[in-house]
């Protein structure tokens, strides 16, 4: 069927009343209406045809778009960051005692590289003027390289920032480190384990926490950090700064 476009009123009305007819044909049950049901309305009909026809030129000439839906449209992701908070802890300092300050990111299918992006902004002044403290801050934006998880292991890949992470790797320092990450991880159901790398390789990782590679680190096999996470698990690192903090 071949459709033209109108382009004066009266064949607007015409169109509407052919379109009418045809409508009412097709939409009509056998028994269910009687002859002046289906005769053609009188008055202010007139009009509400003439929109019709105006709504089916429209949509024939391309005139009706969609409004693209944005990211500001979305409703946010939450989640929440671990830190240590000394103030929490009657003013002794239990170095794996951490506590949540609550985060949100523009909705996203990786949540958990957000939280990872989140976490390394770390506290915001004002909480830390409230007590909360961690190695991570604006100096460590960017650390997260890559967010894989598969089979219940997360395999998180750092940038190599050890300088800035100065003081990360003593025994109160690394339980501090260790628990505001696996804590925020944990928020998440399809992480039961958290493996680390630096640039792709966990035995520099490791190493420079003074561990051992051995059952619990996969004995830092290199492998899955240089594999492309699979279809079910397509959690990868966002770009730097997706993580955003609360306004509070």
């Amino acid at each position: 069927m071949k459709y033209e476009v109108a382009t004066d009123v009266n064949s607007v009305y015409g169109a509407a009343k052919r379109l009418y007819r045809i409508w009412i044909s097709q939409v009509s049950m056998p028994g269910s209406c009687t002859t002046t049901c289906r005769a053609l309305p009188d008055g202010a009909s007139k009009t509400v045809l003439l929109m019709l026809a105006a709504f089916i030129t429209l949509v024939s000439a391309g005139g009706c778009t969609e409004t693209p839906v944005t990211a500001s449209d979305r409703p946010a992701t939450r989640f929440n960051v671990y830190f240590n908070n000394d103030d929490l802890t009657d003013g002794k300092t239990v170095c794996d005692a951490v506590f949540p300050l609550a985060r949100s990111s523009p909705s996203t299918t990786h949540a958990a590289s957000a939280a990872l992006e989140a976490l390394f902004l770390g506290p915001t002044p004002e909480e830390r003027l409230r007590g909360y403290r961690s190695f991570f801050s604006e100096r460590t934006v960017g650390l997260l390289k890559r967010l894989k998880i598969e089979a219940g292991t997360a395999y998180v890949d750092l940038q190599d920032r050890r300088r800035e992470l100065a003081g990360a790797t003593s025994s109160c320092g690394s339980a501090e480190f260790f628990s505001q990450i696996l804590r925020t991880l944990g928020e998440f159901p399809s992480i039961d384990r958290v493996i680390f790398a630096i640039e792709g390789n966990p035995e520099v990782f490791y190493d420079w926490m003074e561990l051992e590679c051995d059952r619990s680190n996969d004995n830092c096999d290199p492998g899955p950090f240089a594999s492309p996470a699979s279809a079910n698990h397509p959690e990868l690192g966002l770009p730097s700064g997706a993580g955003r903090r609360s306004d509070t």
